[in-house]
């Protein structure tokens, strides 16, 4: 598992310069780079941006996007099939628990020796717990683009009709309860409480696991042990929304829902703060609070995206690596945190005046989740060629509990029978 980031991680490390974002490589002159991404909703507006920035600085490298799907699961699947049809692009951004699919199917190239000329990871800006993310084998593959936490966001409108303490919410009876009192007093349509629980790659579903001390799977990787009583806590927890009255609105339409002041609790990620707070104006007041935690060790799983380098064409590759270089170093990255949310993984990008100064004293709703960085574990990349079955597998029981055609005690040993039987032999991969 991750070594925990310091609490003080983006506060205390000062003079990391921006040019270390701004160094050229020898690439050669009109190089033209396919550049995958998806989720364009979130991710369009920054991607461009930080495209056309880039190029400004890069004339002689030119960035062409392709069309992006709707998910990470999707682009998995697209770059498996591109891989078969010799049509990958030269750099993707996925999600982050996609990378142990994509080592075993061989897509990434080694980045380390591009780092390792321009003074190592460290020296980028990358703290090492952040950049662990994209490592496997002693070798840095990824490197991460956006990092999210699961968050609570609140509409303290509500609560304050309703009679409730924003600031009790902090365990999950409690917002279970303030759901309970939106319900009661406000009534429909507005919605008391709502569970994100769709999220891509079961990252909620995961988040209630650790949060208890749980883990997804063994240290190989490999065998899954979330069949224990932290794990069966996370499922009691999802069945307690169900008993609690929370009503199955569904990812989008519970996410405008929140966004028009008809949800008075929704967690979700908090790669959405941003663009949640331009789109709320002054509809109401929103206030953001860490995610409910157990006692006993908890932690979080860093969600979001990750940079990879897929060609394997040398002189391409020193231009890829160029790009990754810059969407996830000081200016890129700070473009990305602006325009969604996401945590900036690149200490330069905080830390240097000029490019988020104070942004997050001025945006202290986007602070929360930099306020959990001390929880952050990895978001499990399920083993074996059937990583992305897997992901429906568990999705499937996840909505079991949520809409209660399910108890915990009847989901844990079917689901656990159901995500083994496409799990590889451990040692045999």
């Amino acid at each position: 598992m991750l070594t925990a980031v310091n609490k003080s991680l983006f506060s205390t490390i000062v003079g990391i310069a921006v040019a270390s974002t701004l160094v050229t490589g020898a690439a050669h002159a009109e190089t033209r780079l396919q550049i995958a991404y998806s989720n364009a909703a979130v991710y369009k507006a920054v991607h461009e941006g930080i495209a056309a920035k880039f190029m400004e600085l890069h004339p002689d490298i030119k960035i062409e996007f392709r069309a992006p799907p709707r998910s990470y699961e999707e682009l998995a699947q697209q770059l498996m099939r591109d891989k078969i049809t010799g049509t990958l692009p030269d750099v993707a951004f996925n999600g982050i628990n996609q990378l142990g699919l994509f080592m075993e199917q061989k897509l990434p190239v080694p980045i380390d020796s591009h780092a390792q000329a321009d003074g190592g990871m460290e020296k980028l800006g990358y703290h090492p717990a952040l950049a662990a993310l994209g490592k496997r084998n002693d070798a840095q593959y990824g490197v991460p683009f956006a990092v999210s936490m699961p968050i609570v966001y609140v509409n303290s409108d509500l609560m304050s009709k309703a009679g409730v303490d924003v600031d009790s919410l902090t365990t999950w009876p409690a917002i279970l309860a303030a759901g309970r009192a939106v319900d009661q007093k406000i009534g429909q349509p507005t919605a008391g409480f709502y569970f994100d629980w769709e999220q891509t790659g079961n990252w909620l579903f995961q988040a209630l696991v650790t949060s208890n001390g749980g883990r997804m799977l063994a240290d190989d990787r490999c065998e899954f042990v979330f069949g224990d009583a932290r794990g069966m806590a996370a499922l009691k927890i999802l069945e307690s929304f169900a008993k609690g009255g929370m009503r199955n609105l569904g990812q989008v339409p519970g996410r405008e829902a929140f966004i028009a002041g008809g949800v008075g609790v929704w967690v979700s990620s908090s790669g959405f703060a941003a663009t949640a707070e331009k789109m709320i104006g002054n509809k109401f007041k929103l206030k953001t609070l860490r995610f409910p935690v157990g006692t006993e060790k908890p932690q979080l799983p860093g969600g979001g995206a990750m940079a990879l380098v897929l060609t394997t064409d040398k002189a391409r590759q020193q231009a890829a690596w160029e790009y990754v270089k810059f969407a996830t170093g000081g200016i890129g990255q700070a473009i990305m945190a602006k325009g969604t949310g996401y945590m900036p993984v690149n200490e330069a990008a905080v830390t240097t005046p000029e490019l988020m100064g104070d942004y997050y004293r001025q945006f202290p709703n986007q602070a929360t989740a930099i306020q959990q960085l001390p929880l952050l574990t990895e978001w499990a990349s399920y083993p074996g060629p059937n990583s992305l079955k897997m992901i429906e597998v568990i999705k499937s029981y996840t909505e079991g509990l949520v809409t209660g055609s399910r108890t915990a005690e009847q989901a844990m040993p079917e689901l656990l029978k159901d995500v083994k039987a496409l799990s590889p032999r451990c040692g045999a991969q």
